[in-house]
Parts: structure tokens; sequence; C-alpha cells
């Protein structure tokens, strides 16, 4: 229904004006910056974690993502193909399911993240394990610990 001025005609849409507390004026409240922040790290790895993994399962040598075939040396991988596949569907499909999720507002949203954090640092901790450190499995644990940071906090 449309909102009238104090002549009686149609009032124009204007932009919700946020208050320092976060309301409007309107009573909606806004999404707070640490859950778009929570989200769009949700979401942002799981994209990255699926074409990742989708380059690394296309190309079993690594070539794709200049990964080499050597660093599975030691590990129960003899190519890429099973990483790239854990690596799309675990983390990929993990990170989507809680950012949207946690989008929806969800029931156990922040369970869901959670869990998604802590088995995204369990994935680096074991890649850690099967193949010695590179540095972008210290990017993605760290992505891990902010996901559950956030996600730990109160909802509002």
């Amino acid at each position: 229904m449309a909102e009238l001025d104090e002549t009686g005609t149609v009032a124009p849409i204007r932009a919700a004006r946020w208050t320092s507390d976060g309301n409007t004026a309107d009573g909606v409240a806004p999404r707070a910056g640490r859950l778009r922040l929570l989200i769009g790290l949700e979401l942002g790895t799981a994209t990255a974690a699926v074409v990742g993994g989708v380059l690394l399962a296309a190309r079993p040598d690594g070539s794709l993502l200049h990964a080499p075939v050597v660093a599975l040396a030691g590990s129960p991988f003899p190519d890429w193909r099973l990483p790239g596949l854990l690596l799309a569907t675990l983390v990929g499909g993990g990170f989507t399911a809680a950012g949207t999720w946690e989008w929806r507002r969800g029931r156990h949203a922040r369970e869901l993240s959670l869990v998604a954090g802590l088995g995204l640092v369990c994935f680096e901790l074991a890649e850690l394990a099967w193949m010695g450190f590179q540095p972008l499995e210290a990017v993605f644990a760290l992505v891990g610990v902010t996901v559950c940071v956030l996600a730990a906090e109160p909802e509002e």
C-alpha cells in the first residue's frame, strides 16, 4: 500500500535512513556488517574451491593451476583428480550450503557456518600432513578460523 504525505498525495519512495543503533524508521534492521562479511567469506571461499577443484579434476597433472604432481609425493593420491573433487565437493559444497543458509537466515545457520569453518581448518591440516606446507593452505586455514570467529558471535 502506498504511503500518503501530509497533503494526501502519494509520498515518493525514499531510501531508508539507518540510525547509529542499526534500526530504521520503518523498523527493519539492516544485516550486520559481520554477517555480510561472514556470508561473503563463505560464498567467496565456495567459489574458489569449486573453480579450483574443477580445474584440478579437469587436468589431473595440475597444469591449469601450476600445481606439480610432485607435491602429492607421500600422499595417498597419484594425481590431482581426487583432491580436486574433494575440494570442490567438501569445501565448495559445504561453504555454498553454509553461506546460502546464513543469507536466508535459516535455522541453525551459525552452527552450520561453524562446522564449515572447522571443516576447512581440518581439510587444510590434512593437506599439510599429506603434502607439507604450502602458502595457500595457511590462507585458507585462516579463512576457516575467521569464519568460525564470525559465526561464533551471538545473533543480533
